[in-house]
């Protein structure tokens, strides 16, 4: 039988809850019915009434036109505003909403109450978002303010076309819906459970419910009371509540408070205001020395505060470095650059406990978030307003270039040194990109590289003072004098990466070590692991979830298959109120080390992309990132030589997240590369149509024009330089728009020196030349200097060839 509104809501925990309008839900709020639609479509039109809202909509478009259909929904509208209880649904934090309405009674209620909810209403809404929301709102069928016959991207899905076309994004939103409801409740609202497309929609949650992780209950809540209807769902184990939202909400709100864990406010000034708990480590809460694991930092996992506080690391020369430069009272940021495997963020971390030591507030950011703006800088002014210094760590910075760059100058037009920022990349992924001239005004680059002999003596100290790493290290060693064993360590130390201590210390390949130990693990353990292995390495971020999607993994043998692979592949928390655990393996040597191996065949490449491409929900931002970070220049794409290979993938992406600008950017790129330059014209139009301009497409519409200008077969030479002299006006504006681009500087140099070969004029080159220095002496930029000079002696050598 039903349940009572009374004992229901002493079961509702709202952070373990998704609710999800269904058909109706509204309907008290004053929004229209089905059949209400249904009648005026059909009167106004001349159509048979017996049709469904989709089919009746399709002929009344054919009939008239998308414009006027729309303009009579949105005529049901105009009064449809949340009143009563329902405004009070912003004051519980909700797992997830989701919606097959039109209205916009949520959104409404959430502004009124001061707080923000991201909308998804069309896969233009998938890409990451750097701003806090206090709730997300899945609009299955769009939302009544933004159609496609007003220029939106977002579509109001009515019509039977309207159903065609979504069909992808609905079942993007089911899979999120999916997903959220792992270890959470699901409540349903609607109207009646005699409409059938309330019948539809609890059949195919309940079913989404059963196939999730860690299944929860699923609860009808019906304003119409029937009790014959409710027994024939409750013989599914499906609870039945009869009540409206007013009820629900207004019971919800009068219930003693229940006070959890994640709901205690942390008595701390200096966060007060924030919401960064999730996306950062507490420096001081891990630096437990007793904790340490000496095991799993011998075999190759980055040392973490815990074996730096306990003693177990041996200090590189670099961490002095960084700390005493950040405790001069000027000095804001530092980067830590060096290849993959010299110990970069283990240098960088032993600058963070040095730092902590003498009186910093230290954190470390977790790279799977969004580095917040808004709240580091409120940080940033609370250290201030009590006289304190705080320093950031953000490891694989260049994938948060973007909000550092935003950070660093609000921090310097702040006046504000009491947040200091720490990055750490590799020189591929940093030198490239576009920095703020702040990086290099207020503070330095620090370069990490092989183990210098002083850091070698402490090496060999730190061996003779530690039993547990001497333990570990003995058998290659064991005869040979202090002297000896520092003569073979530096031949080692010239010869490889420094990976882990295992490496250094081992008298045979290390590949010969990591595949000995791949062959060990049983059949599954081996398949996981090289799987996770190469998604690592091609720069997907691999979370539970996605594995499970991946590799067909029953979600019971989890811990299991964990287990078998300890020590080798770490699940740890990214967002746990969404059920988020990422996977990694101990470093990425090694996780090249395994895909070199086991996916050294370019086929299995293309079909591994393939597949996680198959296999993205892009509602989650750990997944839109991953689209970001196979686009990078040492991504899983760039290992694909063919370039129409590469084109295909990449066209996948773009239509999964069209509002994601990554995979745009490259593929226009892709084609001026290819000689494709129609297809680049129109890939750039359709860009600027959906975001207006940005500075990676400025540069590439310059390098567009210069390669017409020099490779478009049949053109004269005189229509070759006016097409160069066109490019050379928007270079100049491009200059004058994106100022700090390095790439746009780029490349108007490349076109001046065009010029000068096809017209023997020094003029565009000369103008090139004077921006490029501008920019040097602005933005202070060694690489920019080089530039400088690469291009240069180009010019001296196309003066020679004159």
């Amino acid at each position: 039988m039903p349940v009572s509104m009374e004992d229901f809501i002493c079961q509702v925990n709202p952070e373990k809850t998704v609710l999800l309008f269904g058909a109706g839900a509204s309907v008290p709020s004053g929004a229209p019915g089905v059949k209400d639609l249904i009648t005026h479509y059909a009167e106004k039109y001349g159509l048979d009434s017996s049709l469904s809202l989709s089919e009746i909509t399709f002929l009344a478009e054919k009939k008239a036109s998308r414009r006027k259909i729309i303009t009579d929904l949105r005529n049901f509208f105009p009064h449809v505003k949340p009143k009563g209880a329902i405004l009070k649904i912003s004051r519980w934090r909700w797992k997830s909403i989701f919606s097959t309405n039109y209205d916009t009674l949520v959104e409404q209620a959430f502004e009124k109450a001061n707080k923000s909810c991201r909308v998804y209403s069309s896969n233009f809404d998938f890409h990451i978002d750097d701003d806090h929301f206090d709730c997300e709102l899945f609009k299955i069928h769009g939302t009544i303010d933004k159609d496609i016959s007003d220029g939106n991207h977002s579509r109001i899905i009515l019509t039977a076309d309207d159903y065609d076309q979504t069909e992808e994004f609905r079942e993007q939103l089911y899979d999120r819906l999916r997903g959220d409801l792992a270890g959470a409740d699901l409540i349903i609202i609607g109207h009646s459970l005699s409409d059938p497309d309330m019948d539809e929609l609890v059949r195919r949650a309940a079913k989404l419910n059963q196939s999730c992780m860690s299944p929860g209950q699923v609860t009808l809540l019906i304003y119409t009371e029937n009790e014959s209807r409710a027994q024939l769902q409750e013989r599914k184990g499906i609870k039945v509540v009869f009540g409206g939202i007013e009820e629900f909400f207004t019971a919800l709100d009068n219930r003693p408070p229940k006070v959890s864990a994640t709901n205690i406010a942390k008595d701390d000034d200096i966060l007060v205001g924030t919401h960064i708990l999730n996306s950062v480590i507490e420096v001081s809460e891990v630096s437990n020395g007793a904790e340490a694991d000496i095991s799993s930092m011998f075999n190759g996992w980055p040392a973490s505060h815990r074996e730096i506080e306990a003693g177990l690391t041996f200090e590189r020369d670099v961490s002095r470095e960084i700390a005493a430069q950040f405790e001069e009272a000027g000095v804001i940021t530092g980067v830590v650059l060096g290849a993959a495997g010299v110990g970069k963020s283990t240098a960088a971390r032993q600058a963070l406990q040095s730092l902590r030591r003498a009186g910093f507030r230290a954190w470390e950011h977790i790279n799977e978030h969004t580095l917040s703006v808004t709240n580091w800088r409120r940080i940033a002014e609370n250290l201030r307003k009590h006289e304190l210094v705080g320093v950031l760590l953000v490891d694989e910075a260049h994938s948060h270039l973007h909000q550092l760059n935003e950070l660093l100058d609000l921090l310097v037009a702040d006046d504000n040194v009491h947040l200091k920022i720490l990055a750490v990349s590799t020189k591929s992924n940093w030198i490239p990109r576009t920095r703020t001239p702040n990086f290099n005004r207020c503070g330095k680059d620090f370069w990490l590289s092989k183990l210098s002999g002083e850091e070698i003596d402490r090496l060999l100290n730190l061996i003779e003072r530690q039993p547990r790493i001497r333990e570990l290290v003995e058998d290659s060693f064991s005869g040979f004098s202090k002297p000896e064993r520092r003569r073979r360590l530096v031949h080692r130390c010239e010869a490889d990466m420094f990976v882990c201590l295992k490496n250094i210390f081992a008298s045979e390949s290390f590949d010969d070590i990591i595949l000995r130990e791949f062959a060990g693990l049983d059949g599954t353990s081996q398949d996981v692991y090289k799987h996770v292995a190469a998604m690592e390495t091609m720069g997907v971020r691999v979370h539970r979830q996605l594995a499970i999607r991946m590799l067909k993994i029953q979600p019971s043998g989890i811990a299991s298959l964990l287990a078998s692979l300890d020590d080798i592949v770490e699940e740890y928390p990214v967002d746990k109120r969404h059920g988020i655990f990422g996977w990694k393996c101990r470093h990425g040597v090694i996780s090249e080390i395994i895909t070199r191996y086991k996916f050294g065949d370019l086929e299995q490449v293309i079909s591994l992309l393939d597949r996680v491409i198959d296999n993205l929900s892009p509602s989650y931002d750990i997944e839109v990132r991953t689209l970001r970070e196979l686009c990078n220049l040492d991504g899983g794409l760039s290992r694909i030589p063919d370039k129409r290979e590469q084109n295909r993938l990449l066209r996948r992406m773009i239509s999964m997240a069209p509002g994601e600008r990554v995979p745009r950017h490259r593929l226009i790129r892709n084609l001026i590369d290819q000689g494709e330059f129609e297809k680049a014209e129109t890939e750039i139009r359709v860009f600027n149509y959906d975001f207006g301009s940005d500075g990676p497409v400025h540069r590439y519409k310059i390098k567009l024009m210069t390669a017409r200008a020099t490779r478009a077969p049949g053109l004269l030479e005189e229509d070759r330089i006016v097409i160069l002299e066109q490019a050379q006006e928007l270079a100049s504006s491009g200059v004058a728009k994106f100022p700090n681009n390095k790439s746009i500087l780029s490349a108007y140099a490349e076109l001046g020196l065009e010029y000068l070969r096809l017209a023997g004029s020094y003029a565009f080159f000369d103008a090139a030349m004077d921006e490029l220095k501008t920019a040097e002496a602005r933005l202070g930029d060694a690489d920019i200097t080089a530039m400088i000079g690469r291009f240069e002696r180009r010019a001296a050598g196309s003066d020679v060839d004159l």
